[in-house]
């Protein structure tokens, strides 16, 4: 579809930019003006009708969508508008995931049908993301987190909870831990994203998650699948939730709002003795030795948010432990939820 944009109205207007020029060099300005607008109104009409047939193509996916996919959870009111929520299992205390950028309750489906054999777990879509609609809130830790807490006790979700946060969720995750102490019974930060002071949000990237909040209507993201990979069922799944304007809009106000989000996380220096796990990722996996080496130290520094603490290296797992260790992050849920007698500062391979 990109290359037909291209070739369709790109082409065309470069070849009567060029013929313009040559004929006005030639002295025939007025009749090569007029064949210029004919071929920009071609153009646009070209680019009319590749919308249109776009569009067809985005109405007919959502109403098959809306047949064979539907939200496996709760949509709960949190003040105004809605979040997913979606738990299975029994017992306590209940575990809470949370996911990276631009994802949603999908990233743990290897996860949480395991963990629930064991105890209640819970995943949920952020504000915009998935299943959830927009929220009018900054898209900042502290409103996050209050969020999230807002859902679990609107659902009937008791605490305490087990707090497991992917990448960036780590950010979400930390913050409620902080606001809601005595509510928290385990902290797990899956390779955490740590923040910089000044975090980059370069143009093109702006341009790029604006194009394609702006192009879904008309199918392109669809297309090319931007909206989840996987497998087939997996994919069409993640096509269901995310191909929608409201996610890559999600995924724009977490990147423009990260220089706050890295103030409120830096201001949190303890979380007391929570019981704390950080999962690392394989830093052999990385292509940059110098960059592993600082998220590296940047995990085994997380440890002192806690006097409980212990850091996990997940061998031969890139950043997305969830879906390469699996096993790591359920092992991991599995000592919060049943304690060995000691506890301390430590390290496992």
């Amino acid at each position: 579809m990109r290359w037909a944009l291209i070739v369709a109205v790109g082409l065309p207007a470069a070849l009567a930019i060029m013929l313009l020029i040559a004929k006005i060099g030639a002295g025939d300005a007025e009749r090569s003006l007029r064949w210029l607008r004919y071929v920009l109104l071609a153009d646009l009409l070209a680019l009319l009708i590749m919308c249109a047939v776009g569009y067809a193509y985005e109405t007919r996916a959502r109403a098959r969508d809306a047949k064979l996919y539907q939200p496996p959870g709760r949509l709960i009111d949190v003040g105004g508008y809605h979040l997913h929520l979606n738990c299975a299992g029994e017992g306590g205390p209940t575990v809470v995931l949370d996911y990276g950028l631009e994802g949603s309750y999908l990233d743990w489906d290897r996860v949480q049908p395991e963990i629930a054999r064991f105890v209640r777990v819970c995943s949920y879509d952020r504000a915009g993301y998935g299943w959830s609609e927009a929220s009018p809130r900054a898209r900042v830790p502290s409103a996050m987190s209050e969020e999230l807490h807002t859902l679990l006790h609107t659902a009937g979700e008791k605490a305490p909870y087990i707090i497991v946060a992917h990448s960036y969720g780590s950010v979400v995750g930390q913050m409620f831990a902080h606001k809601f102490p005595n509510e928290t019974a385990g902290l797990v930060l899956v390779d955490g994203m740590n923040l910089p002071s000044s975090p980059a949000f370069p143009l093109n990237h702006r341009l790029w998650l604006r194009s394609l909040q702006w192009t879904v209507p008309f199918g392109l993201p669809r297309r090319r699948h931007w909206c989840g990979g996987g497998s087939s069922d997996m994919r069409r799944s993640a096509e269901a939730a995310n191909c929608r304007s409201r996610v890559f809009a999600a995924y724009y106000r977490e990147w423009s709002q990260m220089s706050q989000s890295a103030a409120e996380i830096r201001a949190i220096t303890s979380l007391g003795t929570v019981p704390l796990i950080v999962i690392s990722r394989d830093p052999t996996r990385g292509h940059d030795a110098s960059e592993e080496a600082r998220h590296t130290q940047q995990q085994h520094d997380a440890l002192n948010l806690s006097s409980n603490s212990r850091l996990i290296a997940a061998e031969g797992s890139g950043h997305n432990i969830p879906g390469e260790r699996p096993e790591v992050v359920i092992e991991a849920v599995r000592s919060l939820v049943r304690p060995p007698a000691a506890a301390g500062s430590q390290e496992t391979p």
